[in-house]
């Protein structure tokens, strides 16, 4: 069984919030630089345990992929960076959507799919953290 986006009933306002959130936080990461320390709050995961969360380095990827360095995001979060484009696409479909322009395409994520995703972002979560190269390569 699978669940598309249009089954996914928001209402419009909703959609729109999220947007206008979405739209203030991409800014603020934008024009503010999560690599000097004190402009955003630490991951607390990583204060805590020492190592690193699937998330970390998320921030620091996006402000470099919004200033044009794919690189250098792919460097920080290469996680956040593969699945960014079907956040964005599923965001934009519920959008258009709720604002009555609905995509001609859905989204559809079954339940192995989901699974699958839990695994990956437990794999990545795990393989970040072991002190061995090339596996260093993937902490931030």
């Amino acid at each position: 069984m699978s669940k598309s986006l249009t089954q996914l009933r928001l209402p419009r306002s909703l959609w729109l919030a999220l947007a206008f959130l979405a739209l203030g936080g991409t800014s603020l990461v934008y024009f503010v630089d999560p690599r000097l320390p004190g402009n955003y709050p630490p991951c607390l995961f990583l204060y805590f345990t020492g190592c690193y969360c699937p998330g970390c380095g998320t921030l620091r990827a996006l402000h470099r992929l919004l200033h044009g360095d794919l690189s250098g995001a792919l460097g920080y979060n290469p996680l956040t960076m593969l699945v960014l484009p079907l956040i964005t696409a599923t965001g934009v479909a519920g959008l258009m959507e709720a604002v009555g322009r609905p995509l001609r395409f859905n989204f559809t994520l079954s339940h192995r799919v989901a699974w699958a995703v839990v695994v990956v972002i437990i794999l990545f979560w795990t393989l970040r953290n072991v002190p061995i190269y090339p596996l260093t390569t993937l902490a931030p």
